[in-house]
């Protein structure tokens, strides 16, 4: 449900910034693209970094840690023991949040650069 929730809103967002592409000056769209880029890497890098550290060290206390853990973790989320469940994956949510809004700055940026060229 949360997720539903959060894709909506950034439904949301993404049409709003579609109408005020039309009210907004070119230069504005392109800084609040880059602002939102900027804005979700500083939230997403550290808190992704966090993320796998925390998630590491939970499942090796666990004795549950596979090796090459890393280019699948999200795949070992039900590994992790339910008292440590809350705390690793609020580090994986938040740090999916970081690129949700990098991704909509990205748009942001696109929708910009495609003003500023016609």
């Amino acid at each position: 449900m949360l997720e539903i929730a959060f894709a909506l809103g950034l439904l949301i967002v993404l049409a709003a910034f579609t109408v005020l592409k039309l009210v907004l000056a070119v230069e504005t769209v392109l800084l609040l693209g880059v602002g939102l880029v900027a804005g979700g890497l500083v939230l997403g890098v550290p808190t992704g970094a966090i993320y796998h550290v925390a998630l590491r060290a939970s499942l090796a206390r666990a004795g549950v840690l596979p090796a090459r853990w890393w280019l699948q973790p999200t795949s070992l989320h039900d590994r992790i023991p339910p008292d440590e469940r809350a705390w690793v994956l609020g580090w994986c949510y938040a740090g999916a949040a970081g690129f949700l809004i990098t991704m909509a700055g990205c748009v942001v940026v696109a929708i910009g650069a495609w003003r500023a060229a016609t």
